[in-house]
């Protein structure tokens, strides 16, 4: 996360300014200090700040590898008050809710306080050519990430592959013992796995488009037409994304259980409570994609086109859409993946009949079917890989039908 918002601020950064700073007398690590560690600070911190409340929510880690070990974090202990249902238990989460959306919004104003006044010298042009090089000691850079990569990815996803072949879980992996017994279980022998996958493509689905009408509107008003509403609408839907997922969670239960006393709209309980809830949370995924895509969009282009007679519909469908897809595609992709994935919002809000991918998962590790669990997730990351170099290939394209455009 810190590296996704960080390499697209320092991209921006003119080159200009390396090169005064260079002339000036200053060296690699002067020019570093003063320029590009100033102005590469909002990304720093946008992108600190995404990972501490990344890992503040964060529910299917420690529930997977904490709760087991009674290792307890607030997103779990939550979740435990509510599965409890005792007399208090709702009482309790909600004051552990409390203190989880204190430590985010404490977070969230550190944030701001850090670069309040930071300097804004970026272009709208993002530079992808190196500006720096290891020279000599490129291989050993290169070892050493791709060692990092070797020990954080690829080992662990083997194992969970194997783990999903093997008889039981524990038991050797060996050519003579790998089944597929546990894939033909969940692909032919499970209602519940089928409608799950439904389930969280369908939820997926719905909040992509609802993310992609709601935040590219809001976003095309913040870059045009700024004003205290389009700022407002911005901040109502990137709060519900800086408070942790159990937070969110809690605060619908107590909305749509009983929004006026006495009436009960059946929402909880229901897969609108779980439409809601993704909708709420990610839109702001996708307003962000699309304040970038139209930031891309410089103002001299639309006046060049409105001066030689294009009209608003003419505007949009030659120059604005064309140059916008590839940032609204890439907007689109990670709020599909990030509702076909979650389990923080789905483990509290989820009913019978409603379960999602992510909560069979949890349920299947709950009830010890381990080989079902790895099985089911050694799937769901082959899916997902599969859509996302489809995606990222249909990006590319769109990409350069806009530089040609």
């Amino acid at each position: 996360m810190v590296y996704l918002l960080t390499v697209s601020v320092l991209r921006r950064i003119p080159r200009e300014l390396d090169a005064a700073a260079r002339v000036s007398g200053a060296g690699k690590w002067q020019t570093f200090r003063t320029v590009y560690w100033p102005l590469a600070l909002p990304g720093l911190a946008g992108g600190g700040l995404l990972a501490f409340l990344a890992s503040l929510d964060n529910f299917g880690i420690p529930a997977f590898l904490g709760i087991p070990a009674n290792i307890p974090v607030l997103s779990t202990a939550i979740y435990q008050e509510i599965a409890g249902f005792g007399p208090q238990a709702f009482s309790r989460a909600a004051v552990l809710a409390s203190l989880l959306g204190a430590a985010a919004l404490i977070g969230t104003l550190f944030q701001w306080l850090l670069t309040k006044k930071s300097q804004n010298h970026e272009t709208s042009y993002e530079d992808t050519a190196p500006r720096f090089t290891f020279g000599k000691y490129r291989k050993y850079a290169e070892i050493i990430i791709w060692s990092f990569l070797f020990i954080i990815s690829i080992i662990p996803l083997t194992a969970m592959a194997a783990a999903s072949l093997s008889p039981a879980f524990g038991a050797p992996f060996r050519l003579d013992t790998i089944t597929f017994e546990h894939y033909r279980f969940l692909l032919a022998g499970n209602s519940q796995v089928s409608g799950a996958i439904t389930n969280s493509l369908t939820l997926a689905l719905i909040t992509t488009f609802a993310a992609l009408v709601i935040g590219t509107t809001i976003a095309y008003f913040r870059v045009y037409r700024p004003s205290v509403f389009s700022k407002s609408a911005e901040l109502s839907i990137a709060l519900p994304y800086a408070l942790p997922g159990t937070v969110l969670a809690l605060a619908l239960i107590f909305t749509w259980m009983q929004p006026v006393p006495g009436w009960n709209p059946g929402v909880y309980g229901s897969i609108w409570i779980l439409i809601i809830a993704y909708i709420t949370r990610f839109t702001i995924l996708q307003g962000r994609a699309s304040t970038t895509a139209f930031m891309q969009i410089g103002q001299s282009m639309q006046e060049a086109a409105r001066s030689s007679g294009a009209g608003f519909f003419s505007l949009w469908r030659k120059i604005m859409i064309p140059l916008m897809l590839a940032g609204l595609a890439g907007g689109a992709f990670l709020v599909f993946l990030s509702a076909l994935a979650e389990l923080t919002v789905s483990a509290l809000l989820w009913s019978s009949g409603n379960e999602t991918i992510g909560v069979m998962i949890f349920q299947f590790e709950q009830a010890g079917y381990t080989t079902h669990s790895t099985a089911f997730s050694s799937l769901i990351v082959g899916g997902m890989a599969v859509i996302g170099i489809g995606l990222l290939l249909l990006k590319k394209r769109l990409e350069k039908r806009g530089v040609t455009a």
